[in-house]
């Protein structure tokens, strides 16, 4: 049984800017994971005849790796399954002055974090074709390193730092609480399952143990340290906590006590052109925010920090289930 889950990451920020206004219709993350896959597929794909799974440069491979994320049937982690959670995590930041400027971040998890020139290289060939039917240019007015607001500078690219998150599941069940009351606000819509439906209704189970087999998935995939050198590790300060998972800890229970006390949500669609499916999709989740009432633990306090960092739900890949967390005793 494994002690702990520990996934390395790095953070980028970075800052479009547009030859022309850019009017948003739809969450701009779309867009961005759109033109990413796109120009990620045309670099990195030597074997356009072959499906991924089949292909056997597919575990060095950015796209493969990023946008259809192969896995064994076998894995333990998601026994059936033959694609895992992407390694990655677009987070919407800010449209700046009257759209000509964009701001956003990228997250890189694990052994991800090799393919960052890749991504970098992909928005540069994008901003030089250009976007949208009218062909708008753009290019990367700042690209920094999250972990210390450094400059990363190109053609020359720096590796971003790498941090760590970890997530300790030695801690008894009997440990005390540490706070009574968290407010959790959901920046961009979260698609939350509870009993097999997306809904606004979740309760904080399903809010917990969705969060823990999102690192456990992650760091069972992607885990492994990449092989290129880093600048300072910088490791996340993350309080000690149990995990939840059939397999490794049957006995995690979120406690009993602990309710979503008051929620503030309502359900945000936001439409993408699926090119996979050749047509326009809704895509969306609960936008607005809850209250956590009850006996917060270290591991409810690590999990929640865990979704600020990964966001929560699904499709996160494309800029959904952003959240910050206020605590109160």
């Amino acid at each position: 049984m494994k002690t702990n889950l520990l996934i390395p990451f790095g953070k980028a920020c970075i800052v479009f800017a547009f030859d022309e206004p850019i009017h948003w219709n739809t969450l701009p993350t779309f867009m961005l994971r759109s033109i990413l896959g796109s120009q990620l597929k045309h670099i990195c794909c030597v074997q356009r005849q072959l499906a991924c799974e089949n292909c056997a440069i597919a575990p060095s491979c950015a796209y493969a790796v990023l946008f259809e994320s192969p896995i064994p049937k076998n894995t333990e982690v998601l026994p059936g399954r033959n694609r895992g959670a992407h390694p990655f995590v677009l987070t919407h930041e800010a449209v700046m002055e009257n759209g000509r400027q964009y701001a956003c971040s990228l997250t890189l998890i694990g052994v991800a974090l090799q393919f960052f020139p890749f991504m970098v290289l992909a928005f540069q060939k994008a901003g030089e074709e250009g976007i949208f039917s009218d062909k708008i240019h753009f290019s990367l007015a700042q690209l920094t390193d999250a972990a210390n607001g450094k400059k990363l500078s190109t053609p020359v690219l720096s590796p971003l730092t790498v941090q760590k998150f970890c997530l300790d599941t030695s801690m008894p069940p009997s440990a005390e609480p540490i706070a009574q009351r968290a407010k959790i606000e959901f920046l961009t819509p979260a698609r939350i399952k509870d009993r097999g439906c997306y809904t606004l209704d979740f309760d904080a189970y399903a809010l917990l143990y969705g969060m823990y087999r999102r690192i456990e998935i992650l760091a069972a995939l992607y885990a492994s340290e990449p092989d290129e050198p880093s600048t300072e590790e910088v490791v996340q300060d993350m309080p000690n906590s149990q995990s939840h998972s059939k397999k490794t800890n049957p006995e995690y229970r979120p406690p009993k006590e602990l309710t979503i006390a008051q929620r503030q949500l309502v359900w945000k669609d936001f439409s993408r052109y699926s090119q996979r499916q050749k047509a326009a999709m809704e895509l969306g989740g609960a936008l607005g925010w809850i209250e956590l009432e009850g006996p917060l633990r270290s591991i409810e306090k690590s999990l929640l920090e865990a979704g600020s960092i990964f966001h929560i739900g699904k499709n996160t890949a494309f800029g959904l289930g952003a959240m910050r967390v206020e605590w109160s005793q």
